[in-house]
């Protein structure tokens, strides 16, 4: 889906600030989205030579089970394991966005891919309509196999968490300044060019179709 998926840096007590962090082990499952917006955010509070990225499990209830333990002095967390981790007396440290985009094979066609952005449309439409109606989610998600996350209750979601966007073509100025970023971390070595990882003709046609 694309959407402006939401990431929180949770550090243990004793760290009060993203500058207190140089040095330390923030732990972040490696060449996923929350690995590159770990490395956003510490950017804009420490030199890179500071900042000490170890790898950390894919899977929020993991990270955190990593942090409590004492194992890494922070990490990134989506809901609800942002909200269990405030409740448990861990502190919010860095917030942030990003724009989220889906990874298809070649398979998926224009067609088939215009169908699922009006469904997401539809599902934005709804979502922003009353997001109250729809944190609840966040619970049912794991409740079964969770217990502390079937103990919160929706009121202990932070609403203003939940933000989603229609799907849109990536700007190209954007996907530049991405590549060259990541590019600057050591990245994408062997890739030319951001157009070598983005379809232009499908996702052009794709969003053309589903407005």
């Amino acid at each position: 889906m694309e959407l402006l998926a939401q990431e929180v840096e949770v550090a243990a007590d004793r760290v009060g600030c993203a500058q207190q962090l140089a040095g330390r082990p923030v732990g972040v499952p490696f060449y996923f989205g929350t690995h590159y917006l770990a490395l956003h955010m510490l950017e804009g509070f420490l030199p890179r030579e500071e900042i000490r990225i170890c790898r950390a499990p894919n899977g929020s209830r993991y990270r955190y089970d990593a942090m409590m333990r004492g194992e890494i002095e922070a990490t990134t967390l989506t809901e609800p394991y942002a909200t269990l981790a405030e409740k448990q007396g861990c502190r919010l440290v860095c917030e942030a966005f990003y724009h989220g985009t889906e990874v298809a094979s070649d398979r998926v066609d224009a067609a088939t891919y215009a169908a699922f952005n009006r469904a997401v449309r539809e599902a934005v439409r709804r979502i922003n309509a009353d997001k109250r109606a729809y944190l609840h989610y966040f619970i049912d998600y794991y409740a079964k196999s969770d217990p502390e996350i079937a103990a919160l209750k929706v009121e202990d979601l932070p609403a203003s968490r939940l933000v989603v966007c229609d799907p849109a073509p990536i700007p190209l100025d954007e996907m530049q300044r991405t590549y060259d970023w990541l590019k600057s971390w050591g990245m994408l070595e062997e890739t030319a060019s951001p157009l070598d990882l983005v379809n232009m003709d499908v996702q052009r046609h794709a969003h053309q179709a589903a407005e």
